[in-house]
């Protein structure tokens, strides 16, 4: 199998952004919500990863996707695609 029959998994995650202190990146918490294996509780699991922002149009509480891409910085490997919900602050 050579390269070009391999198929690119797109990885998109939906999270909610926690912080846009920074130039051109946002903090997006995105939670998990899957049943324990063992145990058979419903649990809750969350993440936080630093995204760009290239127009700096995100605010804190927005709702956005955010797509897995190459590494931008040190932390930095996520990329905002579509801001879904804007709160109105």
């Amino acid at each position: 199998m050579d390269n070009s029959e391999q198929k690119k998994v797109e990885v998109v995650l939906r999270g909610i952004v926690a912080a846009a202190k920074a130039d051109k990146t946002v903090s997006v918490k995105v939670e998990r919500i899957f049943q324990h294996p063992v145990y058979k509780k419903i649990v809750r699991r969350k993440m936080k990863y630093l995204a760009h922002d290239e127009k700096n149009v995100c605010k804190e509480g927005d709702q956005v996707d955010i797509k897995l891409v190459r590494p931008i910085s040190k932390r930095k490997r996520w990329l905002i695609t579509k801001v879904i919900a804007n709160t109105a602050k």
